[in-house]
């Protein structure tokens, strides 16, 4: 069931993609395999909060490379099996197809956010994805009218690196997306409940889709 298809303007991304962006998964493994599993896709990325190991083991089901970090219910163990599988991207700059993505994972999120700078510091490339669990302040933060529950160290962050896409969960109420400047900010849904979403960026359209 497709949720929500649009189509963004005012954000170019510069090459065609097509992202699988999962998040809150919180120990529904079963659902994660079978979007990994039903979806065609060329990246996955999750934004934390597997709260099970198995359930981030499940991201060997991808017929393509995963990025993930971790979420604020995540733990040490989760922490070591994403790093073990080479997936984890809390503080860290990799490189898919020469876009650079950054994360910043929210089991530590103090630490992982330092880290990333000290690494921002020696990168020169622009940074087109950023990954993280919490939303920056005000944009699909809302557990409820009013309650703005982001973090403005997202936000600054967003504004230093102008990505071309912002990944982010945590909020579970909110899943959809929002375009302002040049960054497109999509918020993925609980995927515990169902919910995930699909980024195409050869015209930069958004799909929020539940399990049936």
């Amino acid at each position: 069931m497709s949720v929500l298809v649009e189509r963004v303007s005012g954000v170019e991304f510069g090459r065609p993609l097509r992202v699988l962006h999962v998040s809150d998964a919180h120990c529904a493994t079963d659902k994660l395999v079978r979007v990994l599993r039903s979806e065609e896709y060329d990246v996955v990325i999750a934004s934390g909060d597997f709260e099970c190991v198995d359930t981030a083991e499940a991201l060997a089901n991808a017929s393509s490379d995963v990025f993930a970090v971790t979420g604020n219910m995540d733990n040490a163990a989760v922490y070591r099996k994403l790093s073990s599988m080479g997936v984890l991207l809390d503080g860290r700059v990799a490189v898919f197809e020469e876009l650079h993505i950054a994360g910043v994972g929210g089991l530590d999120f103090k630490g992982s956010l330092a880290r990333l700078q000290r690494e921002l510091g020696e990168l020169k490339a622009r940074v087109a994805i950023l990954v993280t669990h919490h939303p920056p302040r005000g944009i699909l933060d809302e557990p409820r009218e009013g309650l703005h529950i982001g973090l403005s160290e997202i936000s600054n962050l967003v504004e230093r690196l102008r990505p071309r896409l912002h990944l982010f969960g945590h909020v579970h109420e909110r899943p959809g997306y929002l375009a302002k400047g040049e960054t497109l900010y999509v918020n993925a849904g609980p995927l515990k409940r169902g919910y995930y979403a699909l980024i195409e960026t050869q015209g930069m359209t958004v799909k929020i889709r539940q399990l049936k």
